[in-house]
């Protein structure tokens, strides 16, 4: 019970931080890092991890660009995101406009460093959907980091590619063994597809017992 008493007061005490800087990040910011949280729990750097590697392959950050830092910079800005055009055009201003304060970014505690991730990986996925044209739930990004696929950038923009026109859901679903047996099937399919195009060097007994493994029952 410690445990997970600690837990909860650890995570209680990061959506205060992101809820007291709801002056400088505006009402929708604070709510959407607030959802991240509760959805991805202590997988939260490791969804960060793969939003910051996926949207540096699609051009949404630069190699330079880190998530956190982004998220630090949004929460001293004086600008709130719905003051700009695009998503885009808030992750430029929150790059070449905000001087991070690096002394309190060096020593910042364990909440603060949460709560900075969680806000710059919601700047960061919100910057992915508006490139991609499409809404990604973030329960995809918790399936994603369930497969642990940090490092491989271009396997998450193929399944979110593939998955794009409203099967995202579906597939996030897939991964914790909760769709019934047809839409199991379509998803399935839909997986081998993919791979087969992705790894055409790869046999299909492979491709298949990895399509049968992804499914993690929420593990």
């Amino acid at each position: 019970m410690g445990f997970f008493s600690s837990l909860g007061s650890f995570f209680s005490s990061v959506g205060s931080v992101i809820s007291n800087a709801v002056s400088s990040i505006g009402s929708a910011l604070v709510s959407s890092s607030s959802k991240l949280l509760d959805i991805v729990g202590t997988r939260l750097y490791v969804v960060s991890v793969i939003i910051q590697v996926v949207a540096a392959l699609i051009g949404v950050l630069t190699k330079e660009d880190d998530v956190e830092e982004l998220g630090a910079k949004a929460m001293e800005s004086d600008k709130k995101p719905e003051e700009f055009d695009s998503n885009a055009e808030y992750i430029d201003y929150l790059r070449e406009e905000v001087k991070l304060d690096k002394e309190k970014f060096d020593k910042a505690n364990d909440v603060e460093k949460a709560a900075r991730t969680a806000v710059g990986s919601i700047i960061v996925a919100k910057g992915i959907s508006e490139q991609k044209g499409f809404d990604i739930p973030l329960e995809t990004w918790v399936a994603m980091a369930k497969l642990n696929l940090t490092d491989k950038a271009q396997e998450v923009d193929k399944l979110l590619e593939t998955f794009k026109d409203g099967k995202l859901e579906d597939f996030a679903k897939y991964v914790d063994g909760k769709l019934d047996i047809k839409k199991e099937g379509e998803i399935g399919d839909d997986l081998l597809n993919m791979y087969k195009k992705l790894e055409p060097n790869t046999s299909i007994e492979e491709i298949e017992d990895r399509v049968m493994k992804m499914d993690v029952g929420g593990k």
